[in-house]
């Protein structure tokens, strides 16, 4: 199966390239719905990620009809919007997920058993006194972070 990402950080473009993606670019410096569709056919389902309104409209557009769009992202509003009639008249499903809703042992079971690779994210590592710094780089997403692991004593 074809997966492509998007981010408008350049360290997680190359991360996802590193870790497989078809394509992966940046939706500030080109048409990524224009880029994705050239390669390919509509695609069967998107995960949106950052509850942007125009990574959700750019999802609804790479969906075929029938298609459906996982929303993972948190949005900074407490609305979204959609063409009703587009949404309808293509058939397209939402699903909301909650990332921690029954699935941490699921995933905790891929991981050890080493079906998934995961150490490409955790590029940082702090103490637990240093869990404010972590949370600053995270928040503000310097110096390439993808997840910054807390160790404990």
């Amino acid at each position: 199966p074809s997966i492509f990402a998007t981010d408008k950080i350049q360290t997680r473009i190359e991360a996802a390239m590193a870790a497989g993606a078809t394509w992966a670019g940046n939706p500030e410096q080109t048409d990524v719905v224009q880029e994705i569709l050239a390669l390919g056919p509509s695609l069967d389902a998107v995960f949106e990620c950052c509850g942007d309104q125009e990574a959700l409209d750019q999802a609804v557009e790479l969906l075929k009809p029938g298609g459906k769009l996982l929303i993972l992202g948190i949005p900074e509003n407490d609305e979204l919007a959609f063409n009703a009639h587009t949404l309808r008249r293509r058939e397209i499903i939402l699903q909301n997920v909650r990332r921690q809703n029954n699935c941490t042992p699921q995933a905790l079971e891929l991981i050890a058993e080493q079906k998934v690779d995961v150490d490409f994210m955790a590029t940082h590592s702090f103490s637990l006194e240093k869990t404010q710094e972590a949370f600053e780089l995270v928040s503000n997403y310097h110096d390439g972070v993808i997840k910054a692991m807390i160790s404990l004593p």
